[in-house]
């Protein structure tokens, strides 16, 4: 994932659609201005990755009721989130998405307890990271060449 994350961003805002996640961030931006991100990504011991783009894919399965309407909330194809949720399904020893069979009529695609708790978990951890990384991430911007 290539997701960059505003330091001061609230959890679960700004993280994957773009958008400034704080009024400090919007009058940044507006006055031309740009702040070092930490870019929030787990790189799990099978060679798997978990972040915030997989993650927005619980949350839109869990809101939207379909993972056909989640992938069409994030613009991607259906196979292409089809295959993220094998991913995170695979990587762990309980399912995050209960998926049905395919066949006409079928249960929709929801989150297990299990994917609750995942995106709990992320999410918290997105936000310690964005907390503690603050005054690092102020730091470097102080040492940085101003030539770009």
């Amino acid at each position: 994932m290539s997701q960059h994350l505003p330091a001061a961003a609230e959890p679960g805002r700004g993280a994957v659609d773009g958008e400034p996640a704080s009024d400090e961030a919007a009058r940044s931006l507006r006055k031309g201005g740009r702040h070092a991100t930490i870019k929030m990504q787990i790189d799990m011991p099978d060679g798997t990755r978990l972040g915030p783009g997989k993650i927005q894919l619980l949350e839109l399965i869990e809101s939207q009721g379909s993972l056909s309407r989640a992938a069409e909330a994030m613009g991607i194809s259906y196979r292409r989130a089809w295959l993220f949720v094998q991913q995170i399904n695979a990587v762990f020893d309980e399912p995050a998405i209960a998926t049905p069979e395919h066949r006409r009529g079928g249960a929709a695609a929801r989150l297990t307890k299990f994917g609750e708790e995942l995106i709990r978990q992320f999410r918290h951890l997105e936000a310690q990271a964005r907390s503690d990384g603050t005054k690092v991430l102020r730091w470097l911007e102080r040492h940085q060449t101003r030539t770009r």
